[in-house]
């Protein structure tokens, strides 16, 4: 019997390669994708294999019934190398990007999973470590934790539209305590040497692109927020940096996943809010001044004769970009088009 991917984003195209690589016959099936929509008689297939965004009933379901891998299953069971996987509501993605600066001075390392390449494209490729950055919906659908290190670094309200409630995302998010070492460490430096049982040299550490990265001397792409505490911590930075009610904030995004959640907004002096899901951001939002536009290029446009700007979404892309890579390089990318920097 043939197998089956589920979902063809970014892990079903891991899988597809991983497939073709070992010559192993497979359909694809994605909902949301026409070309793909069509086989839904899951019966026909002996192997799922499953991306992390399936909804949790519908991988629970075929669980009963398949055998259903994920890229973790595949990956912890395949590959030979020290596994460090790190999660948290925020700052996970800068503390992998820390944390492999600090290994890479003295050991080869992977950075892996929600950042960096896919880990089915990395199994067995020759380096000692493996950084895992690991979301939500991964360690729910994990079957068994492998992990040699797993770091938790704070719990906050998310991803609430998927896992229901705060307890379920809760567990799912504390399933990385059952690695064979855990920690609570935040600071990379402490988490280099607990690990490598070696000292660090204290280096310069390169900050992840659109983390709240300055492109001008006034204009920053802080695309990489995707919730409302990285939205709150802009908004502190700018607070600082620009002084209260002197810049203008743009955010985006789809607020669904923390079940449209109230934010009191203090500091911008006014909110820019754009795409499929402005209406929903707004309704969400309370500030003196929340203006409405259709698109990026609108806003900018309006914005023109702004000196000071925070690109801050505070929200996952929705339907406006394919992810937050997506939509920083089209804020560079307009930046320079409409305003001229």
């Amino acid at each position: 019997m043939k197998s089956l991917i589920y979902g063809y984003g970014i892990t079903g195209k891991s899988f597809e390669r991983y497939l073709l690589k070992r010559n192993i016959d497979y359909d694809i099936y994605d909902e949301n994708i026409s070309n793909y929509s069509s086989n839904k008689d899951f019966s026909k297939y002996s192997k799922i294999y499953c991306s992390p965004g399936i909804p949790r009933e519908k991988f629970k379901l075929l669980k009963e019934t398949h055998d259903v891998l994920t890229d973790l299953d595949i990956f912890f069971h395949e590959d030979n190398s020290i596994k460090i996987g790190i999660t948290g509501t925020n700052r996970k993605s800068t503390t992998c990007f820390h944390l492999s600066q600090l290994i890479s001075q003295k050991d080869s390392v992977n950075l892996i999973g929600n950042i960096g390449k896919p880990m089915l494209d990395k199994i067995n490729n020759g380096k000692k470590y493996s950084i895992i950055e690991l979301s939500s919906y991964q360690l729910d659908k994990m079957s068994n934790n492998y992990l040699d290190y797993g770091v938790l670094l704070n719990i906050a309200p998310d991803h609430l539209d998927y896992h229901k409630s705060f307890e379920e995302y809760q567990y799912a998010k504390e399933k990385i305590l059952n690695a064979k070492k855990f920690s609570f460490e935040s600071d990379p430096y402490n988490l280099f040497e607990w690990i490598t049982e070696k000292k660090s040299k204290k280096i310069e550490l390169k900050n992840l692109p659109y983390r709240f990265e300055f492109i001008t001397k006034n204009i920053v792409n802080d695309s990489k927020s995707t919730n409302s505490d990285s939205l709150l911590y802009a908004i502190k930075e700018a607070n600082s940096f620009f002084q209260e009610d002197n810049y203008s904030l743009i955010v985006c995004g789809n607020p669904a996943k923390e079940l449209f959640a109230k934010i009191t907004i203090e500091g911008p002096q006014e909110i820019i809010v754009f795409g499929h899901h402005r209406k929903d951001i707004k309704r969400c939002l309370t500030h003196k001044k929340i203006l409405e536009f259709v698109n990026l290029n609108e806003s900018l446009l309006y914005l023109k004769d702004r000196q000071n700007i925070v690109f801050s979404p505070g929200y996952p892309s929705g339907k406006d970009y394919i992810n937050f890579e997506e939509r920083g390089a089209h804020f560079n990318f307009l930046i320079k088009e409409v305003l001229g920097d």
